[in-house]
Order: C-alpha cells, then sequence, then structure tokens
C-alpha cells in the first residue's frame, strides 16, 4: 500500500475516533428510519384524500395541478404515489423565499400503478403538472395554419392518486 493512502487512512480514522459529529456522519453512523411526511400535523394538499393514509380514498388533480404543502422546510429522499393513471408529469419544488418552482423530475412512459422517485432535496412545497394519464382520449389531429403541420392534442383525462407519499429520515432515537 502505498505511504500516502496509509496517512490519509490514519488521518480518517483519527477523525472519525475523535468524535466529529458533522451531520453527514451523524446520518451515517445514528440509526436512521423513513417518516411520512405527508401525514404529519399541518401538510396540506390539493386534495385531502391523497394524504388521508387511507388506500380505499381517491383525491383528484385540479386542473392537471397536484400542490403538497409541509408547515416546515424538510428534506425529501423519496416520493411515492400509490394506486394513480398518471403516465407523464413533471415534479417541481419551491425555492424558500421566491415564488419560483424548478422543475427537479419528470415521469415519462408510466405504465404502473405505483410511481418512486428518489432524489434528495429541501423544500417546504412540492407541486406536480400531470400531462398524461391512462384515460386520455386522442383527438382528431389538426392541420396547423401558420406552418402548416399536422398537431395531435389530446384530451387529459381526470389524474387520480390514492395516496401521495414524501418520505425523508428521522432519528429512531427521537421518534
Amino acid at each position: 500500500m502505498p505511504q500516502y493512502l496509509r496517512v490519509l487512512k490514519f488521518i480518517c480514522m483519527c477523525v472519525i475516533i475523535s468524535g466529529c459529529q458533522s451531520k453527514a456522519l451523524q446520518m451515517i453512523i445514528e440509526p436512521q428510519e423513513w417518516e411520512n411526511l405527508s401525514t404529519t400535523e399541518g401538510v396540506t394538499c390539493t386534495a385531502p384524500e391523497m394524504i388521508d393514509g387511507d388506500l380505499k380514498t381517491v383525491g383528484y388533480a385540479k386542473d392537471g395541478w397536484i400542490h403538497l404543502r409541509l408547515p416546515t422546510r424538510k428534506t425529501i429522499h423519496k416520493i411515492v404515489l400509490k394506486g394513480t393513471n398518471i403516465t407523464d408529469a413533471t415534479v417541481f419544488k419551491k425555492i424558500e423565499g421566491d415564488q419560483r418552482w424548478p422543475a427537479i423530475m419528470q415521469i415519462k412512459n408510466n405504465r404502473s400503478n405505483v410511481i418512486q422517485l428518489r432524489r434528495s432535496f429541501v423544500t417546504q412545497a412540492i407541486r406536480i403538472y400531470v400531462s398524461g394519464t391512462t384515460e386520455d382520449k386522442r383527438q382528431t389531429p389538426l392541420i396547423a395554419t401558420r406552418h402548416d403541420l399536422i398537431v395531435r392534442h389530446k384530451g387529459l383525462g381526470n389524474p387520480f392518486v390514492q395516496e401521495f407519499e414524501v418520505y425523508g429520515f428521522v432519528s429512531k432515537d427521537k421518534k
């Protein structure tokens, strides 16, 4: 083993043993478990049926939009949409103190009734714009008069979700 790797290994061990309590190190060492943040107190959604914890209820998106607001900023690691007819959508997060909503993920050609998205980000609100469902109705192609192009339009079905779950890590000791 080269000498510099031994030195690097020694320095890393000293930092770990000396009790460096950085946030990253705490997350690695402390026992963590997932918590569904969407069922906590103070969370709001465009359709309350999406966050009630009951798979028997169905919430419908209003005009193709689903909006979920948490009471405080949280680190989100996973989003799960259960019992859904969504095939195409874009997920947006709200930037604190700003009215901008950058797109962070896209769903394309989903054929399952469960959508799982894994990505870590910090936000207080999430929006999902649904651009396709399994119930979309194909409409007659129209010819655009400006450029003589054939434009295919589709009628968006009624997007629904039985459960909208947003997961973050929480320490087992704090539960």
